[in-house]
């Protein structure tokens, strides 16, 4: 399948939802290092844990690729910040809604961030079939890049993965691979696909593929993924 463009709303809420799965997906491995399903509790515990921050480090993350992905000259984009007198004191409602670019995608980052700190607080995270049932369509009155798209949500997950690994309470502070492979394929899944699709007996690589769509999907996605690992190393 050839998907050459995706509507900027549907860009905003898979972006969303990579941020809420990697974020909680890194306590959680900080946490209970040895685990790989977790018990309601321990979500909620995650979530109030970081409640009152949580909003921060989501402006930290995507604010960064918001305005890549609604702006086209990022001069013009600074100048205008300076112009509008934004500093470190400018509120984080007020950054989202600049970044976001029209009013349409903020009210979608908004409601996609509701949901999804409804579905913590409720001890389970939102699986990429409950979000395709309800997801945004492709196209839209503005539109952007699939290879732009695809770049922004690895790169949002990679950060949010790390950071919420750094910002546990947890010793243990290392990425694991296994989750980051888990957390990209269902990334590509909500990003790329009108409904949710299942995995047989196909390899590693081979559901990657099938998650990418085509070729040059997974070569963008695998070429990100290894850019984020080595800008996190540094």
């Amino acid at each position: 399948m050839r998907l050459e463009k995706i509507s900027k709303e549907r860009v905003a809420s898979a972006i969303v939802y990579g941020f809420f799965h990697s974020f909680f997906s890194g306590e959680m491995d900080a946490l209970y290092p040895d685990r790989r399903k977790f018990d309601p509790k321990e979500i909620k515990y995650c979530v109030s844990d970081c409640y009152e921050q949580l909003n921060t480090y989501f402006i930290t993350a995507v604010f960064p690729l918001f305005v890549r992905l609604n702006y086209s000259d990022l001069d013009a984009v600074i100048a205008d910040m300076e112009k509008r007198h934004f500093s470190n004191n400018t509120s984080p409602k007020l950054l989202l809604r600049y970044a976001c670019g029209s009013k349409a995608v903020y009210d979608v980052v908004k409601t996609e961030y509701k949901q999804h700190l409804y579905y913590l607080l409720e001890g389970k995270f939102q699986t990429p079939a409950e979000y395709l049932e309800v997801c945004r369509p492709y196209k839209g009155d503005e539109e952007i890049a699939v290879i732009d798209a695809i770049r922004a949500m690895a790169r949002v997950q990679m950060q949010a993965y790390a950071m919420g690994i750094k910002l546990s309470k947890g010793e243990i502070k290392t990425l694991h691979q296994a989750t980051i492979y888990r957390l990209m394929i269902q990334g590509m899944i909500v990003l790329l696909h009108e409904e949710n699709i299942v995995f047989e007996e196909e390899n590693l690589e081979m559901m990657f593929r099938k998650a990418c769509l085509n070729s040059d999907n997974f070569e963008i996605l695998m070429n990100e993924m290894n850019q984020a690992f080595e800008d996190l190393a540094q």
